[in-house]
């Protein structure tokens, strides 16, 4: 009763002086330790127990393969799965199976968990939810999906639990359609629970279905936190950015509590509007509410001071940041680069480099975007060849287009040109559109036209059409004409591009 209730003192003292220790009073108190929290000391009875040779039972087990999951501590729950092999237990009683699924799913090794739990002859609902989840939670989609259909088909009906583990596998590889038949299910069987709404409000988003996700969000009793940053997030997710930051300003209104991903979701919609001004609003917001800022916070708020312009609020509080991950050098280096301070940019890369951290490849997306706009052509080259040899970072297609797109300005377009042929993977539009921007910029139609002849009819197709957007864009209208004309023979069509600016700022 006193451990229930936190009194572990009293707990202590009444165990200690107890005339005689059952194992059911050991047990108890093992029990209370891990109620409480207190993994390590529920251990610590257990080896003491075991040193009394007082015989433990089931509910003991159970308790402290629980402690050993909780502290991550596989080597020591494993010693006590082969005392509880060795001892004959029953693993089919008190939940003890259960218990050994999650520590080794727990630690990752589903192998083992699936093992424990093939070797049941009738399995409880709990082996199934842990089961599942461990799966979803190691985006072990297949196996997750295919344990609940197994479910399913063996006439046990998942509870909420079970359902929100398939809900967040569907969502990791957008099944829709499965997302959608998990979701009548829900609607036949079960009545309104939160836990199943936020799955269902996170698979629609994640699927790109953000109507279906606003319908669930709007049936639901939204009374938690929770399902209100499930849908920000959904918004956010989808481009919806404004939609997000109305619903911050409803929680608002509506004295909801709000939590670090309330916060997160709405600096991130800022960033992406450029909307400094209510991005400060909300700074202040995060600092009188009391919020507690941990470094996604503050890389959130780095990122989103350095995409409005404001380097200088950026640059502070990234040095008031008392942990850095590569998310957040990566913000501030492409803040730096997007803003035209390319020697800033580098300057900061080469201290992260100093400093041990090892980039990844979107900071080095935003430094090759720094030497390239800087026309920094030997520094870019150096950079890009870092990559592989120095940090075994593979070069996806934004970095060849980086440096294409470095070389086409500085007019070494035979050299840009090789390095298209030289890739490992078909260039795409933004590669080509590199080139052909550089072709323009150095009036070379000559290259253009003589590089075309060299390709198949599908690639200068592709290449009609950058070329068009291109000169269009120089002014050169002529030669727009004679490219459009083709590409109606062709029956192509242009993608149209699109600007987007704030017209209006909340404060």
């Amino acid at each position: 009763m006193y451990g229930k209730f936190g009194d572990l003192c009293s707990a202590e003292k009444l165990f200690r002086n107890g005339a005689y220790q059952s194992v059911t009073s050991w047990t108890a108190m093992i029990s209370s330790y891990n109620q409480n929290g207190c993994y390590l000391e529920a251990l610590g009875t257990f080896i003491e127990m075991l040193g009394l040779n007082v015989e433990s039972n089931t509910v003991t087990l159970m308790n402290v393969v629980c402690s050993c999951a909780r502290l991550g501590w596989l080597r020591e729950g494993k010693c006590i799965h082969g005392y509880i092999i060795r001892n004959n237990v029953d693993l089919d009683s008190d939940f003890l199976r259960p218990s050994l699924i999650d520590l080794y799913a727990n630690s990752g090794h589903l192998r083992y968990s699936r093992r424990v739990f093939d070797a049941a002859q009738e399995q409880h609902i709990v082996s199934w939810n842990i089961l599942i989840s461990g799966y979803a939670r190691e985006h072990m989609v297949e196996e997750a999906l295919s344990l609940f259909v197994q479910m399913l088909i063996e006439g046990i009906m998942p509870d909420s639990f079970a359902l929100a583990s398939a809900l967040s596998a569907c969502g990791m590889i957008g099944l829709s359609g499965l997302g959608c038949q998990i979701h009548c299910l829900i609607i036949k069987t079960y009545l309104p629970n939160e836990f199943v709404e936020n799955a269902l409000i996170d698979v629609y988003s994640k699927c790109g279905f953000i109507n279906s996700a606003t319908r669930v969000f709007l049936d639901t009793q939204q009374g938690s936190v929770i399902t209100w940053n499930s849908m920000m997030c959904g918004f956010s997710q989808n481009g919806y950015s404004k939609e997000a930051l109305s619903l911050f300003d409803e929680m608002y209104a509506k004295h909801l509590d709000m939590d670090e991903v309330t916060f997160l979701s709405a600096i991130q919609a800022c960033s992406n509007l450029g909307s400094i001004d209510k991005g400060k609003w909300i700074h202040h917001k995060l600092i009188t509410f009391g919020v507690r800022e941990d470094m996604y916070i503050d890389t959130a708020l780095t990122n989103m001071y350095a995409r409005c312009g404001d380097l200088q609020m950026a640059q502070r509080v990234f040095d008031n940041m008392t942990e850095r991950s590569i998310v957040s050098w990566s913000a501030m280096i492409g803040g730096y680069a997007m803003h035209g301070y390319i020697d800033d940019s580098i300057s900061l890369f080469n201290r992260m480099v100093e400093l041990g951290i090892k980039p990844n490849d979107v900071t080095f997306m935003n430094i090759l975007s720094a030497c390239s706009h800087a026309g920094y052509v030997e520094k870019g080259k150096f950079y890009f060849n870092s990559m592989v040899r120095d940090f075994g970072i593979m070069p996806n297609s934004e970095h060849y287009a980086c440096l294409v797109d470095l070389l086409s300005r500085a007019g070494d377009l035979h050299g840009a040109f090789e390095v298209i042929n030289s890739m490992p993977f078909p260039a795409d539009a933004s590669i080509w559109g590199a080139l052909v921007n550089g072709c323009r910029i150095h009036q070379r139609l000559d290259f253009l036209n003589a590089l075309k002849g060299t390709l198949s009819i599908w690639m200068q197709m592709i290449l009609d059409i950058i070329h068009l957007s291109k000169f269009a864009e120089g002014g050169n209208w002529n030669e727009s004409k004679v490219v459009k004309s083709k590409m109606r023979s062709l029956a192509l069509k242009k993608v149209h591009g699109y600007s987007m600016i704030e017209t209006e700022s909340n404060s």
